[in-house]
């Protein structure tokens, strides 16, 4: 198989990535010995004047390693694998002229490794140009020379960040962070390469303040510190990342090679690093896997009813995506705060460079902010997003069904009401669909797309190809109170809160549930929801499994007294500014004096897992891949553990009386998949 194209034009050479009978430029063992006897060759011809490594896909540079092939190999293999890219983009970084990137696409892992190896690196604007060093959010590091050469590019300080975590970003906020030199249109992109000939090789700064072996363990001893408060040390490979990256900062470059090499022969066959990678291939499958055999309508203009925090958020993020959005509002001063959130997002999104200016006033002008009814019959979707109140929905979907078009799809954004009875107040009843996104939605990468009984296979393939062409991860789940990700979390954050009525102190319970790996504690996510707003949906489901969900009486108490979480300033906690601490209001509401249990990490995870086993015995799941990657993606659940029903399968293999479960330090948990929030 070819992967490269070599040509030379007078005094200079451009090699072309293009990797036969694929979309996509990957690092396997035969392109990397491909583009080594390439490199061997233009080593040979010392009177060129330059090299520029280009790519003839139209958006992809090149997209790093083969995953499949780096999560299937191991000891020698994974050895000699990682040893190859180091000497062959070694022989690049050697080469006696000057060698330019010029990246168009994907740019990440390996392939943004190849670009660090190479002098200068010009990137294209294009939205498909994406930069950036993924690989400890796969629970390993970059071993081809990234860890090694990125701190002596921009700096120990400036580096860390972007390889701990594994943040992949446009052109032009690499360009901010100095991971590359130039961004032009792409139409330009080979002229401008060019022009760098001329620059000849780089002169790398020194960075002596930072990067010296006085001051780089300093920076080392700082980030250790803020990297233990936010991850706990659950995460080696940025443990590894950072002491690397660190030691080659002063170092030789072919020790820091030989510690990259080392670290990630480690951190391979670590059971974090098998279930991160497990999460990315689910990923990649909720990206295109066919849900039904129905074709996807196209969508163009779209409505969101309700300028609240989510109708706002939806709005704002789908005028980004190129969509034109009417945003309606019953009041003027309702909208007018919608607004202003949506402007405040593009403001952000500005100053962080992932937009550009042109592309701010292109998206504001795709809004169309209204108090008043107007006609809606050029949309293709409408998404409500009013009020969680079942009679309040059904009379805006019975309106809704009278200025849209018979075709137009009618999705609801509720995190738990039933969409069966919104059905009953609408003519075609087969066009409405659950749309279920999450706060906050500009970060947060799930959507749960709702079939109920009554949505078409037309209506379902079309939400879920527009659920991905706006740049979110769909997951199918069946119409049932709660849907799939409130249903699972529900009994986990009602069981902490009965752990805390009975007599339990309300820090130890959420700290241990942070030691479990969980992004905030129950009690403080409770808070931050909004006792009121969780109280709502807690209700929806004690409606529906009065056997097994009772809600404690301390939420309905705190919520009375006037403290309803964060928004309030008190609820479990007291908030002032960015202080926390215990609200002796709600210890006072206690009723019991019992201590929370030993293994109070187990007990509410196993909550977790026991309504996600019910979940998937009652089909509102296809698979326990796609509860668990629900789980992960809406709620933050510990994904370096899988997801819940992967977690049970964990504690279910290991011998009674073995180490203990909730901490990954002490045991090697299973890799074995499991069978196929507002």
């Amino acid at each position: 198989m070819n992967h490269l194209q070599l040509q030379t034009h007078g005094n200079y050479a451009i090699l072309t990535f293009d990797r036969e009978g694929s979309s996509a430029n990957i690092f396997d063992r035969p392109a990397l010995v491909e583009l080594s006897e390439k490199l061997d060759a233009l080593a040979a011809h010392p009177e060129l004047k330059g090299l520029v490594i280009r790519s003839a896909k139209p958006t992809i540079f090149v997209a790093g390693a083969d995953l499949k092939v780096l999560s299937s190999v191991e000891g020698a293999e994974l050895r000699d694998l990682i040893e190859l890219g180091q000497a062959t983009f070694e022989k690049l970084a050697h080469l006696p002229y000057a060698t330019i990137a010029a990246i168009n696409g994907a740019c990440v892992g390996g392939g943004f490794e190849l670009a660090l190896a190479c002098d200068w690196r010009v990137a294209s604007d294009a939205p498909a140009t994406k930069i950036g060093l993924p690989e400890t959010s796969l629970g390993i590091l970059p071993a081809w020379g990234g860890t090694t050469r990125l701190p002596r590019l921009i700096g120990l300080p400036a580096a860390l960040p972007l390889i701990l975590g594994g943040k992949i970003m446009n052109a032009r906020a690499a360009k901010a962070k100095g991971l590359v030199d130039e961004v032009v249109a792409p139409e330009n992109l080979d002229q401008v390469a060019l022009t760098y000939l001329t620059k000849g090789k780089r002169r790398v700064k020194s960075h002596r303040l930072s990067n010296s072996a006085l001051t780089a363990p300093l920076i080392e001893a700082k980030a250790k510190h803020d990297l233990m408060a936010k991850t706990r040390g659950l995460y080696p490979a940025q443990l590894a990342a950072l002491e690397v990256a660190s030691n080659a900062a002063h170092g030789l470059v072919s020790d820091g090679l030989h510690h990259e090499r080392e670290a990630i022969l480690r951190l391979a066959g670590r059971p974090e690093t098998h279930q991160l990678m497990r999460l990315f291939f689910l990923q990649e499958r909720a990206k295109k896997h066919r849900v039904v055999e129905a074709e996807p309508k196209t969508i163009g203009r779209c409505a969101v009813i309700g300028a609240g925090v989510m109708g706002s958020g939806i709005a704002y993020w789908l005028s980004t995506r190129g969509h034109e959005v009417v945003l309606r509002e019953v009041n003027e001063e309702a909208l007018a705060r919608g607004m202003k959130v949506i402007s405040k997002n593009y403001a952000d999104a500005r100053k962080h460079h992932v937009l550009t200016e042109h592309q701010v006033n292109r998206g504001m002008d795709r809004l169309f902010p209204t108090s008043q009814p107007v006609p809606l019959d050029r949309c293709d979707l409408v998404i409500e997003a009013a009020v969680e109140k079942l009679e309040i929905k059904k009379k805006i979907f019975a309106d809704l069904a009278t200025r849209t078009r018979p075709d137009t799809i009618l999705a609801t954004n509720t995190s738990a009401l039933p969409i069966r009875e919104l059905a009953e107040s609408i003519p075609n009843p087969e066009r409405l669909v659950g749309l279920h996104f999450f706060n906050p939605v500009h970060r947060m990468p799930l959507v749960e797309v709702v079939r109920s009984s009554h949505t078409s296979d037309t209506v379902l393939a079309t939400a879920v190809a527009f659920v991905r062409s706006i740049g979110k991860l769909p997951v199918v789940v069946k119409d049932s109170p709660g849907f799939l990700v409130n249903r699972i979390l529900m009994p986990y954050l009602v069981e902490a809160a009965q752990l805390f009525e009975r007599g339990g102190d309300p820090q130890q319970i959420d700290d241990a549930m942070l030691d479990f790996g969980m992004p905030m504690g129950p009690l403080r996510l409770l808070d931050e929801v909004g006792l009121d707003v969780a109280g709502d949906v807690a209700k929806t489901l004690a409606d529906a499994f009065p056997d097994r969900m009772k809600i404690p009486e301390v939420l309905g108490l705190l919520v009375s007294a006037g403290h309803t979480g964060r928004k309030s300033g008190s609820g479990f906690f007291n908030y002032d500014g960015h202080r926390t601490s215990t609200n002796p209001i709600a210890l006072a509401l206690r009723t019991g004096k019992e201590a929370a249990p030993a293994d109070i990490a187990s007990h509410l995870a196993m909550a977790m897992s026991r309504e996600a086993r019910m979940c998937l015995d009652e089909g509102i799941a296809g698979t326990a891949d796609d509860i668990d990657l629900a789980m992960v993606l809406g709620t933050g659940y510990a994904p370096f553990r899988g997801g819940p029903m992967q977690y049970a399968l964990d504690v279910a293999s290991r011998p009674r009386g073995g180490t203990n479960p909730n901490n990954p330090k002490s045991h090697e948990s299973s890799t074995r998949s499991p069978t196929l929030v507002t």
